[in-house]
C-alpha cells in the first residue's frame, strides 16, 4: 500500500480509512467484501493475524457509511422521507462528527492491538516489493468500473441540482 511502507500499524490506518471512505459511497457489505480479500493477502504476506485489520474495517465501514445519504439504510430512509435534504447536507452535518469518531476509533484500535501489529523485516520487504499491477488481469474492466463508480458518486452530489432523486441515480 502506497504510503504505508509495509508497516502493520500504518496499514491498519490506511485500510481502515479506505474502508470508511468506500462505505460512505458504497453499501457497507460491498465495501467489506472488497476489502477483506486485500486484507487477507496483506496479512498473509506479513505473516500476522488479520483480526485487528478486519475488526477495524468492520467498524470503519459502519462509521463511514454514516457520513452520507447512501452509506447506510437508515440514511437512505431519512433522505427519501425528507425531500429538502440533499446529499451534501448529510456530508456537511454528519461529516465532522464521523471524522472525530474515525480518529477516536482508529486510535483505540491501534492502542488495543499495538502488540499484534508487528511484522518481521523480511516479510515487510517482500510486501513492499509486490507490484499491484501484477494482480490486475483486466485493465479495461477496471477503467469501466471505476468510471461508472465516479459518475454515480458525481450523480449523488449533483442529484438535487439535476432535479433527480438519489434513488434514480443509484
Amino acid at each position: 500500500m502506497v504510503g504505508a511502507k509495509s508497516q502493520p500499524l500504518a496499514l491498519l490506518v490506511v485500510l481502515g480509512l479506505i474502508t470508511a471512505i468506500g462505505s460512505a459511497f458504497l453499501d457497507n457489505v460491498t465495501t467489506v467484501l472488497l476489502m477483506v480479500p486485500v486484507t487477507f493477502s496483506i496479512t498473509r504476506e506479513l505473516n500476522i493475524v488479520p483480526v485487528p485489520f478486519l475488526l477495524t474495517e468492520i467498524l470503519m465501514s459502519n462509521i463511514g457509511g454514516t457520513a452520507t445519504m447512501i452509506g447506510d439504510p437508515p440514511n437512505i430512509m431519512i433522505g427519501s422521507a425528507v425531500k429538502d435534504l440533499s446529499f451534501l447536507d448529510f456530508i456537511v452535518h454528519l461529516g465532522p462528527v464521523v471524522l472525530v469518531i474515525v480518529i477516536v476509533v482508529m486510535a483505540l484500535m491501534a492502542l488495543v492491538y499495538r502488540k499484534q501489529l508487528h511484522a518481521e523485516e523480511g516479510a515487510r520487504k517482500r510486501l513492499a516489493e509486490l507490484d499491484a499491477r501484477d494482480e490486475l488481469t483486466d485493465i479495461k474492466l477496471l477503467i469501466k468500473a471505476a468510471s461508472i463508480l465516479l459518475l454515480t458518486i458525481a450523480g449523488f452530489f449533483l442529484h438535487q441540482m439535476l432535479h433527480v432523486e438519489s434513488a434514480t441515480v443509484a
